[in-house]
C-alpha cells in the first residue's frame, strides 16, 4: 500500500502596486506653459494627495482644456483614474502621456503596464515594464514586477535575474527577495532559495509568507525542525490556512500524526473548504487506522475540488481497508483518468 500524498505550497508575494503622481510644476520650469493650466495641474496633485480622485481629475481636465499638449496632466488624471477603478480610461490617459511626452514619460509606460496587469493583459504590460526600464534603468519596482511575470509564464531563470536588478537599485526590497527565492525554489535551488527568504525576514521581520516559504525549503532539505521553527514564526505574525496546513504535513512526515490533524484542523477552520487540509487531514486518520474518519476528509476534499485525483486515489485505499471493494476500484479507475499514474497499479485486480 502507497504512502498517501501530502502537498505544500509555493506562494508568490506580490506586493501592492505603488502608483506615483508626477510633483507639481512651476511656470518657470515648463516654457509657454500658461500659469493657469499650472494653477490647475498644481491643484489636482494636491487633491491626489487627499485622496480626492475625482476633484483631481476636474482639476486635471481644466489643466488640460487650457493646454492640450500638457502630458503630466494626461498622466496624474490617469493616475486618479486608476485610483477609481477606470482601468481602461487611465490606459487612455498613460498612452496620451507618452504621446504628447515625445516617449520620455518612463511612468506613463510603467502604470499603464500596472493597468494593463490588472486587466490580465500580462504580455503587454511585461513589454511596458520594458520601454519604462529603457527610460530609467534603475526602476527598481519594474524590474519587481516584470520579474514577477516572467514567474508566473514559468521562466524562472529570467524572474531571479529581473529579482537580482529590483535588489541592486532597492537592497531593502524584501519582496523581490521573498519572490527570487521562490523561482530558485521551482528550479530546485533550496539553499539559494532559504538564504532568500531569510534575507527577505530579516528586512522585513512582520513577512508571514517569506517564512512560510522558508518553512517550505527546509522541509525539502529535510531540516524538519528549522521548517517548524519557520511554521510558528510565520503563525506568530498572522495565522494563516496555508501556514496551518504546511505545519501540519512537516508533522505528518516526523510520523506525528496526532499533532498534524491538530494543525489540519485548525487550517480548515480558518478556509472550511481548503481541499488539501481534508485530503491532509485523511491521510493521517489513515495512518492512525480510523479508516471511516479518513474517508469522510477525503469525501470533503472531492466535495470541494470534484478534480482532486490523489483524494480519489487516497479514498480508494481507505475503502479497500473497509472492504469496499466496488467503490475502490471506482476511486482508482477515477484518478487513473485524471492522471494519476499511482492508481493504474491498483485497477489491475479490478474486474
Amino acid at each position: 500500500m502507497s504512502k498517501s500524498t501530502l502537498y505544500t505550497l509555493l506562494f508568490l508575494c506580490a506586493a501592492t502596486f505603488h502608483l506615483q503622481a508626477q510633483d507639481t510644476v512651476r511656470a518657470s520650469t515648463l516654457a509657454g506653459l500658461d500659469i493657469s493650466a499650472e494653477k490647475y495641474y498644481n491643484s489636482g496633485i494636491g487633491k491626489i494627495a487627499a485622496k480626492d480622485y475625482q476633484g483631481a481629475i476636474n482639476e486635471f481636465n481644466q489643466a488640460i482644456s487650457i493646454n492640450g499638449n500638457f502630458y503630466k496632466a494626461y498622466y496624474n488624471r490617469g493616475i486618479a483614474k486608476f485610483e477609481l477603478k477606470d482601468i481602461s480610461n487611465a490606459i487612455s490617459d498613460y498612452t496620451l502621456g507618452i504621446s504628447l511626452s515625445h516617449d520620455s514619460c518612463d511612468m506613463c509606460y510603467y502604470s499603464r503596464a500596472q493597468a494593463k496587469y490588472v486587466l490580465g493583459n500580462k504580455a503587454e504590460a511585461s513589454q511596458d515594464y520594458t520601454n519604462s526600464l529603457r527610460l530609467n534603468p534603475q526602476n527598481a519596482q519594474a524590474y519587481y514586477y516584470r520579474g514577477s511575470i516572467l514567474f508566473e509564464i514559468k521562466e524562472y531563470k529570467s524572474a531571479i535575474e529581473d529579482f537580482t536588478s529590483a535588489i541592486k537599485y532597492n537592497p531593502a526590497y524584501a519582496y523581490a527577495y521573498n519572490d527570487r527565492g521562490s523561482a530558485k525554489k521551482m528550479l530546485e535551488d533550496y539553499k539559494g532559495a532559504a538564504a532568500d527568504y531569510k534575507k527577505a525576514v530579516e528586512l522585513k521581520p512582520d513577512m508571514s509568507i517569506a517564512y512560510n516559504n522558508l518553512g517550505s525549503v527546509l522541509r525539502k532539505q529535510k531540516d524538519m525542525k528549522g521548517a517548524i521553527a519557520a511554521y510558528n514564526n510565520s503563525i506568530k505574525i498572522k495565522e494563516d490556512f496555508l501556514t496551518y496546513n504546511n505545519r501540519g504535513s512537516v508533522a505528518y512526515d516526523n510520523g506525528d500524526y496526532k499533532a498534524a490533524i491538530d494543525d489540519f484542523n485548525k487550517s480548515i477552520k480558518l478556509k472550511n473548504d481548503y481541499a488539501l487540509a481534508y485530503n491532509n487531514r485523511g491521510a493521517a486518520k489513515f495512518k492512525l487506522k480510523d479508516y471511516k474518519g479518513a474517508i469522510e476528509d477525503y469525501d470533503k476534499a472531492i466535495l470541494f475540488n470534484p478534480k482532486y485525483g490523489h483524494a480519489y486515489l487516497n479514498r480508494g485505499m481507505a475503502k479497500e481497508l473497509v472492504r469496499d471493494t466496488q467503490g475502490a476500484c471506482q476511486d482508482w479507475e477515477k484518478a487513473a483518468g485524471m492522471g494519476i499514474e499511482q492508481a493504474r497499479s491498483y485497477t489491475g485486480d479490478c474486474e
